[in-house]
């Protein structure tokens, strides 16, 4: 296991060259993560505290990134219980008493009475006073997310890079209103949308603060409907880059290193993505025939700017084929370029689907890279 993994990582957000190339496995909820601890997906979906650990901790030994995505720490003290299972789902009860579903298709969890998923709106915003009766005020992580997070920090250690992450405020109102309802609302009605953003955005300093005093040091944002195939670039201006801007500042304010993520056709609005000061941006694999490449994100960013660099986390780590994976990771360190600050990362969170072995030769391709044998 590397003993310098998080020492590297903050070295490039830094804006330092390493000559060791850092290398994260993006990661999103309990996707991959029961895979490579041995578990049933419906065990992690579910689970306590301590399994979230062991899966986190069981991702690290298997695969000794650099950077290691924090994606929370369950619900509950005690494990859940497999009560049935069909075609279709597995049939859960939480110690908290709660039921759910997984499904055996999408892994989308839902509960059980409602059918209802964790990110479905909030309910019918039509008013601000609907947003306050709908939207509480953030008070803190709570203590099991936070505790989890102290637990992991201490256990890498200087292994890796220990990554939780949350949305900019411009994504939380989206879930708010729902994804549809949102579209239309920046058109229809901008100042209540963007109340329910600041709704949001008042919390996060605190947030932000949180997660430094348990151990953090730098955080993952994730703005992944901030894309010119889903808004315009003048909507993504007006209603996206504003909540960027001010999560970017909280993270500096309590002096976490912050990573960008930005999905989708990026290429319209680069240069002012790149006026914003994260340490860290991370972007997408090419999808709906963009051809969204390091070199291009480079040429905005300049060389003294970390990126995260955008391996296709789906469909090439499905195919599994290991020289085709090497040469795609070749060729996007070298188009960040030598000297440059980078992190190789996937494009987009690996999932359930994806392979091990796949993952692995991702990692040994980053780690034999050698620059002297390269022209």
């Amino acid at each position: 296991m590397s003993i310098n993994g998080k020492k590297r990582s903050l070295s490039a957000l830094s804006g330092e060259f390493c000559e060791n190339i850092p290398v994260g496995l993006f990661t999103w909820g309990f996707d991959y993560y029961w895979k490579v601890a041995g578990l049933e997906p419906w065990e992690l979906a579910c689970g306590s505290s301590k399994i979230w650990h062991k899966a986190h901790v069981a991702l690290l030994e298997r695969h000794d990134p650099d950077l290691l995505w924090y994606t929370g720490s369950g619900q509950c003290d005690k494990e859940p219980i497999l009560e049935r299972e069909d075609d279709n789902y597995w049939y859960i009860t939480s110690d908290n008493k709660e039921g759910y579903l997984l499904s055996k298709v999408s892994y989308a969890l839902l509960d059980a009475e409602t059918k209802s998923k964790g990110c479905d709106s909030v309910g019918n915003i039509n008013s601000k006073e609907d947003a306050v009766r709908l939207i509480p005020e953030f008070t803190g992580w709570g203590d099991v997310y936070l505790n989890g997070l102290k637990h992991l920090v201490l256990e890498v250690s200087d292994m890796a890079l220990v990554l939780p992450h949350h949305s900019p405020a411009y994504i939380c109102a989206c879930y708010a209103f729902g994804f549809e309802e949102a579209m239309e609302r920046m058109i229809t009605d901008p100042g209540l949308f963007t109340y329910v953003c600041d709704r949001y955005a008042s919390g996060d300093e605190l947030r932000m603060q949180e997660l430094a005093d348990a151990g953090a040091e730098a955080v993952f944002i994730a703005d992944g409907w901030a894309s010119c195939d889903i808004i315009s670039p003048a909507m993504v201006k007006q209603f996206a880059m504003p909540y960027q801007k001010t999560i970017i500042d909280a993270a500096h304010k309590a002096e976490l290193k912050i990573i960008l993520w930005n999905e989708g056709d990026i290429l319209p609005i680069l240069d002012e993505e790149a006026a914003l000061n994260m340490d860290g941006f991370a972007f997408e694999q090419p999808r709906k025939g963009v051809e969204l490449s390091t070199a291009k994100v480079r040429e905005a960013f300049g060389p003294k700017r970390c990126l995260l660099g955008n391996l296709d986390s789906e469909l090439m780590l499905l195919r599994n084929d290991h020289k085709e994976i090497t040469q795609a990771v070749n060729n996007i360190i070298k188009e960040s370029g030598k000297g440059n600050p980078f992190i190789m990362s996937t494009g987009s969170p690996v999932t359930s689907d994806i392979p091990t072995d796949a993952v692995d030769a991702m990692i040994n391709a980053v780690r034999d890279f050698d620059w002297d044998n390269e022209k």
